[in-house]
């Protein structure tokens, strides 16, 4: 019975029972697909708790007219590429980086772009690899 905050009291562990969860694919059937457990408050990005894998999360702001930061979170240190498509396929952005374990993010200027309207930006690391979309707006 003390104020504070809900994301530093929280944890998810398997101390007692295990700490899973399952994607249904097949509407009851028995076809299933592990999935890791975590908490994320306010669904601010680099707010995960406990559980997370490789996660790449949704740009923000988004959209954007100037500037975005890209978040993601890395289960280890690794060696990360960050790039961007249009919706052609042409690449106009790419960095590639040494990241830290946990919560890392690229800022992205418009300048650096060239562009405006639907974009894919895509992470890819030796293991793993996510796309997800983002808007530039004119």
């Amino acid at each position: 019975k003390k104020a504070g905050k809900l994301s530093e009291m929280l944890a998810v562990s398997s101390r007692i029972t295990r700490a899973e969860a399952y994607q249904d694919f097949n509407g009851g059937s028995d076809e299933r697909s592990d999935m890791d457990v975590a908490f994320r408050f306010n669904g601010q990005q680099g707010s995960t708790v406990t559980g997370v894998g490789f996660e790449l999360y949704q740009n923000q702001p988004n959209p954007f007219v100037n500037k975005t930061t890209v978040g993601f979170h890395l289960p280890e240190a690794t060696e990360a590429t960050l790039s961007v498509f249009d919706e052609s396929g042409r690449l106009l952005f790419t960095q590639s980086g040494d990241y830290t374990k946990g919560y890392n993010a690229v800022m992205l200027d418009r300048s650096a772009l060239k562009t405006t309207g639907l974009l894919y930006y895509k992470l890819e690391t030796t293991h793993e690899s996510a796309t997800r979309k983002m808007i530039l707006l004119k």
